[in-house]
């Protein structure tokens, strides 16, 4: 069986810094827009993605673990300081959404 390379900090960090960049920026895109039709929550994960997706480009190997530990270490701050009213639901959901924007450029690396 290979052995794995080793998990990069560098990868990491960028996946936890990608990941509140955007999510900060999808919530004040999002803040003009009327409450109502759903689009707050939305675009927030979409940001999420984004950032998995780009931190598979980054590391190139191993992109899902990078992108799982840096969503998982950015949800304090994005419950705590970005998201409105401590919002520990969509900080979670967040992460987990890096998390599948790096299992989806495995993917797409491996095909």
């Amino acid at each position: 069986m290979p052995t794995r390379p080793p998990l990069r900090p560098a990868g990491i960090v960028f996946a936890f810094a990608l990941n509140l960049l955007l999510v900060t920026l999808a919530l004040f895109v999002g803040s003009g827009l009327p409450a109502g039709n759903g689009l707050l929550a939305g675009l927030p994960l979409l940001g999420s993605l984004v950032a998995g997706l780009a931190t598979g480009l980054y590391v190139r190997q191993r992109a899902a673990i990078h992108a799982a530990l840096g969503g998982l270490f950015s949800v304090p701050l994005l419950a705590l300081l970005i998201l409105p009213g401590a919002n520990w639901g969509l900080a979670i959901l967040t992460g987990a959404f890096c998390a599948v924007g790096g299992i989806l450029a495995e993917f797409r690396r491996k095909r």
